[in-house]
């Protein structure tokens, strides 16, 4: 079975595939643990998706929501 969760880092026109959750929460601890940058999150199950920035202090913080995925 493939994870429901894809993880995209976003440093160029073209986002980064970092790989793939089973849930939110591992997703954001993916997103953390690549450091500083912009991210998002895209579920295969509902082709919704959340954005979220790492700043330099490593808080995350959601940006942008398109999904019932936020907890």
């Amino acid at each position: 079975m493939i994870d429901p969760i894809d993880v995209f880092v976003v440093r160029t026109i073209d986002p980064e595939w970092l790989g793939c959750a089973e849930t939110l929460p591992r997703a954001l601890e993916m997103i953390r643990e690549s450091g500083t940058g912009t991210y998002f999150v895209f579920s295969t199950t509902t082709e919704c998706n959340d954005f979220y920035i790492v700043d330099p202090d490593g808080e995350l913080s959601l940006v942008e929501t398109n999904s019932h995925l936020v907890q």
